[in-house]
């Protein structure tokens, strides 16, 4: 080991330690990086760290490790399901335009999560060395911001870790206070670089608090305009709903047409004059059987294609969509408001 060792720049109580060592969510998220660093085929520390780290602050490390994974998740995910969310909503949008999908600060922390997403990928993933990993927080603004507001977020967004609902992470708040601790004790950025960190990053919590409100509603309406759609492609099924209901309804009662009742009174008077035919006549339907299944047949389905063009004329006047809309926003000017 090297004669100047290299240690976390985090420091954790002892309480809070004990505390995730006996939460099940962190221990199931432990033993899964664990697993993924005994399959990689290098060593799990660079040989820098390997020489100059012992094996007590390597597996400090490790713990730090696996809390900067556990709380940077979450935001990730966040950030693929509102890109998934958005692009769903806009039709044909490119994947670096789906800020447009949002407004205001969650069109702000949605930009935010993309360019360090982008820029910082092989940090978030947390594969490499975990010492590497752990010092790399401190080496700008904004990593620093990122883990600041992971850590803010961390009770907000549980919802969105692939773990089991009932396996729920501990508050990462103290790691709130390591980090402060970290970056006012750091040579670079000293004490008064902390303040106007917390501010922004507080500032940026708020805004992806909005993002997932938004992203919520967004998809509630994409769903909404989809059924709509659909029931639209299929015209029949109004006709198919309408006749069901008349047939299990109540019998309608039919009237006779004018026609009709001039042929009664026309056969009343021939059946006068023809009185020798009155017996033979007795017994034959006053009106032609013809006549009388047109009576019966054409009010009812009369009535099921004036409902069916009914409902069609509803639809368009209310501007129904053939395809799913981006919601109950209004885009002027290339924004979404």
């Amino acid at each position: 080991m090297s004669d100047n060792p290299i240690v976390s720049p985090f420091r954790i109580s002892k309480k809070d330690s004990e505390k995730l060592n006996r939460n099940d969510a962190f221990k199931a998220v432990r033993d899964h990086l664990r697993r993924q660093e005994m399959g990689m085929d290098a060593p799990s520390f660079c040989s820098l760290h390997c020489r100059s780290c012992s094996k007590q602050d390597q597996e400090e490390f490790r713990l730090h490790r696996d809390i900067i994974h556990t709380i940077l998740l979450p935001l990730f995910l966040l950030h693929h399901q509102a890109s998934r969310i958005a692009t769903s909503a806009l039709p044909g949008i490119k994947s670096t335009d789906c800020e447009r999908a949002f407004r205001g600060e969650a069109r702000s922390a949605y930009a935010w999560l993309q360019c360090i997403l982008r820029e910082e990928h092989d940090w978030y993933q947390t594969e490499r060395c975990p010492a590497c990993i752990v010092l790399h927080v401190l080496n700008s603004e904004p990593t620093i911001r990122f883990v600041a507001v992971a850590c803010l977020l961390s009770d907000n967004l549980q919802g969105l870790s692939p773990l089991d609902a009932q396996k729920r992470l501990p508050s990462f708040d103290f790691f709130f206070d390591a980090l402060e601790g970290a970056v006012r004790e750091d040579p670079f950025w000293g004490n008064d670089f902390w303040p106007d960190i917390e501010h922004r990053a507080r500032t940026l919590t708020d805004g992806v608090k909005q993002l997932v409100v938004q992203c919520l509603v967004l998809r509630a309406a994409v769903e909404r305009q989809s059924l709509q759609s659909q029931s639209l492609y299929n015209p029949a099924a109004y006709v198919r709903c309408d006749l069901t209901q008349q047939q299990t309804g109540h019998t309608v009662a039919m009237r006779s047409s004018n026609f009709a009742r001039k042929h009664s009174r026309k056969t009343v008077e021939e059946h006068k004059c023809l009185a020798a035919k009155v017996s033979a006549n007795r017994y034959l339907p006053i009106y032609p059987s013809g006549q009388t299944q047109t009576t019966k047949r054409s009010p009812q389905l009369a009535s099921l294609f004036q409902a069916a063009q009914a409902n069609k004329s509803e639809d368009a006047e209310a501007g129904l969509p053939q395809t799913a809309r981006p919601g109950p926003y209004m885009q002027q000017d290339g924004a979404w408001l």
